[in-house]
């Protein structure tokens, strides 16, 4: 962690290649870098102002920081003689290695990674195959290209593993205070997690947003996102990849409908971290964070002179967290003298434009409102752009606002439908008016949910403690092997789940004598073993109610399988679900708790949980689903009991617990609940087994 902070924060930087370095060496010197700048080079004397130096054993002394911009061979003896001196970082532009994946086992890319990563056994390695980093905090540039940021004394961090978007992410034009871009690229040595711990040591850092397409080590990140939170430091995150499919080999209907996305977003979300689908809604929520850090409360007002805006902010609040609260009596009657009869007194507020143009009365009618103990008070305001128009009339407006937030203590933004009605001049002078600018309504809305979801979180960290993440990666060489339903239902009826009572034969004769002395129970249910998708190959019969039916049965039964399963009929049943766990590719195990049997695709909602989960968190997810009504009795019915799906899904997280490295997935569908029982109907259980 050292070697790091050297390197982003150098006194001395050095500077090898041709016209990469060349471009690096114009980015220190427009940011007036006022360390020590050492070029290297063979032959060349010069470079700008600069003494060039033949080669790395002529430096003064071992540099902080390297700008290696060669191509991947040299870059490899580079960075093995700046580790052997005892260098604090580097910068490694060149491509060509692990991103190539041209293949897995004889991959030049892959090997010429691996000899990097031994090479720099104390050194601090960004890359390979990126541009570098902005540190707008000490004005350090070691970026081979330009860029839009500038100098800060504080702001909010962004680390990407495109350069090509970090480039685009400095030119904002939103008054962001970005203090530092970090491009990671391969993540050969310091990955994602490593420079996460690096921010959140820098008390001029606010919160930190990633772009990134994969983690560099789970366990790692969660640390770092256990300390992010302690901190009170958010980490809002755009993920990409979204439609790569990445969880392990499944059989499972729920493995069919989810994926790696499901199980990182649902991780995400237990970590606390904020995450975003645009890059536009990834900097205004950056924004809200660097300014407010979160929000303690939904209770939101919103006042503009538009019945117009007042829906539309109305209507983007649906399915957020964010509430429109009544103005409290004694503040609608004020507001009523202030506005006259006509205007309807509500929130969001349309004051209409009766008062335009007197700034006292605005002024008067926005502290009215602000008397209220809202959370957040927006007020909604377009400025004309002002090269072919005049936005002189919408002054008296920008100065109630301004007037209004140096009298109050309370968190006000204003925000502009759209982001160009938000220039960037005027959106400085709020900031220093200690009012947050907010470009986009949409944008708007997500980023004040996501501070209402971020403040909800830390309240729930004060209240829960939070084990660590189960993780196993899954076995490379591995295959997946299918348990069949009755060996499956054993191993989890002793860890307590209910399951039918039933035997398995290979046999019509022994079938029907285990039958008879098991004492099996009429209605019966048969069904062929050792198949995952028994439904779809006609392997499922139900509903036997005698032995010639189920003789009968057994006959046309054995002639598709060699193995079959008789179990007794759960008979009560007021609502089914589906439990489901799955390894996920990343080695974190995902439960999704759904509608299962005949109510999946009329109640398709899921929820999604990071193991362990603890029985709370179970109960709320079950509250959460909208079979929920069943389950709580409806029309008549009554109610189920909840500790028993409770009890039943406990003991697939305590089986799973116990087998980590074998688990890829489990799958109860149906879980037949009834007034006091939870019976798991069918299971599909299969395990990775090494090769």
């Amino acid at each position: 962690m050292n070697n790091l902070k050297r390197l982003f924060q150098p006194k001395s930087v050095v500077l090898l290649g041709g016209l990469w370095a060349k471009n690096v060496y114009a980015q220190l010197q427009k940011s007036a870098f006022d360390g020590e700048i050492w070029p290297v080079h063979p032959t060349e004397k010069k470079l700008g102002q600069h003494k060039c130096y033949e080669n790395l054993e002529a430096l003064p002394y071992p540099p902080d920081a390297t700008f290696i911009g060669v191509n991947r061979y040299k870059t490899i003896e580079i960075v093995r003689k700046l580790d052997n001196m005892g260098a604090g970082g580097a910068v490694c532009f060149a491509s060509g290695f692990s991103e190539t994946k041209i293949e897995r086992d004889n991959d030049e890319g892959n090997q010429l990674q691996k000899e990097l990563t031994d090479a720099a056994t104390e050194l601090a390695l960004l890359g390979p195959n990126c541009y570098g980093f902005l540190n707008y905090l000490d004005n350090v540039t070691l970026w081979p290209d330009q860029h839009g940021g500038q100098s800060v004394t504080n702001g909010i961090a962004i680390i990407a593993q495109s350069s090509n978007i970090a480039i685009n992410l400095t030119m904002q034009k939103r008054s962001l205070p970005i203090a530092f871009i970090l491009t990671v690229g391969n993540q050969a040595k310091s990955g994602i997690s490593d420079l996460i711990q690096m921010l959140l040591d820098d008390d001029r850092v606010t919160a930190i947003g990633l772009y990134i397409e994969g983690f560099d080590n789970i366990q790692k990140f969660e640390t770092a996102a256990s300390k992010a939170a302690l901190l009170k430091k958010p980490l809002v995150v755009l993920k990409v990849g979204k439609t790569a499919h990445s969880v392990t080999t499944a059989f499972s209907h729920t493995a069919s409908i989810t994926g790696s996305n499901t199980a990182v977003s649902a991780f995400l979300k237990r970590l606390g971290c904020i995450e975003v689908s645009s890059l536009s809604n990834l900097l205004e929520t950056l924004k809200l964070s660097h300014f407010f850090g979160y929000l303690e409360d939904k209770n939101i007002a919103s006042v503009s002179c538009s019945g117009g805006e007042a829906s539309l902010i109305a209507d983007q609040a649906l399915g957020t967290q964010i509430q429109y609260s009544p103005f409290r009596p004694a503040t609608e009657d004020k507001l009523k003298m202030i506005l006259g009869s006509i205007v309807t007194v509500s929130n969001p507020l349309d004051y209409h434009t009766f008062i335009w143009g007197n700034v006292d009365k605005m002024t008067e009618t926005f502290s009215t409102v602000l008397e209220n103990p809202f959370e957040l008070v927006l007020f909604l305001l377009d400025v004309p752009r002002n090269d072919i128009c005049d936005d002189s009339s919408f002054q008296c407006a920008i100065e109630a606002i301004i007037s209004t937030a140096k009298n109050s203590p309370r968190k006000i933004a204003v925000v502009a439908s759209l982001p160009e009605s938000m220039p960037e001049s005027l959106a400085r002078s709020f900031i220093n008016s200690n009012v947050l600018p907010l470009c986009g309504i949409d944008d708007a809305i997500q980023a004040i949910n996501n501070g209402i979801l971020l403040g909800q979180f830390y309240k729930k960290c004060s209240s829960e403690s939070q084990e660590k993440v189960y993780f196993n990666e899954a076995t490379q060489t591995g295959r997946v092997r299918l348990i069949n339903e009755k060996n499956s239902k054993d191993l989890l009826k002793s860890l307590g789940l209910k399951v039918p009572k039933s035997i398995s034969a290979k046999s019509v004769k022994q079938a029907m004598r285990l039958t008879e002395t098991k004492d099996l129970t009429f209605p019966l249910a048969i069904k062929g073993l050792d198949v995952p998708h028994k439904t779809e190959n006609n392997l499922v019969n139900i509903n036997i109610k005698d032995k010639e039916t189920l003789q009968k049965s057994l006959n046309d039964m054995f002639k598709r399988s060699e193995n079959i399963l008789i179990e007794e009929m759960v008979l009560e049943s007021l609502a089914e679900l589906s439990i489901s766990i799955l390894r996920d590719s990343t080695g974190i195990f995902l439960l999704t708790i759904g509608a299962g049997g005949i109510f999946t695709e009329l109640f398709n909602e899921r929820v999604n949980l990071i193991l362990p989960v603890s029985e709370n968190e179970i109960e709320r997810a079950l509250g959460a689903l909208p079979i929920s009504k069943l389950l709580d009795g409806y029309r008549g019915s009554p109610p189920v009991n909840k500790k028993k799906i409770v009890s039943a899904i406990q003991a697939v997280i305590r089986y799973t617990q116990e087998n980590l490295p074998l688990i890829s997935e489990i799958e109860i569908n149906p879980l037949i609940v009834g007034k006091n029982h939870a019976v798991a109907a069918d299971i599909l259980l299969t395990h990775i087994v090494k090769e």
